[in-house]
């Protein structure tokens, strides 16, 4: 074999090694990628969370009755001659709400 053949077969066996380690090969590289789309994607819907609480919180500065309402469903009250009216098997809207 020729220096330059040698050389190109070691190469080969660094790279087959490198690719075939658990440590830091490519097992290790795509579970990288997948907490980085994890994390991408929980980014994302914090940041659409945040941005529904800036829109909601300039609501109820802005609105003097947004804030009584506001206050009404976060306590489960009514206004004299208003009716509630409670859905069952759908998700609240708006912010992580527990009732």
């Amino acid at each position: 074999m020729t220096t330059l053949g040698l050389g190109a077969a070691l190469i080969g066996l660094v790279a087959v090694s490198a690719l075939l380690d658990g440590e830091s090969g490519v097992a290790i590289w795509r579970q990288l990628r997948g907490s980085l789309a994890t994390a991408t994607e929980r980014v994302g819907a914090l940041e659409r969370e945040n941005d529904a609480l800036r829109r909601e919180i300039e609501a109820l500065e802005a609105d003097p009755s947004a804030r009584g309402r506001a206050i009404r469903e976060e306590l489960d009250l009514a206004l004299p001659g208003e009716i509630v009216v409670y859905f069952t098997g759908a998700e609240p809207e708006g912010p992580d709400r527990e009732r």
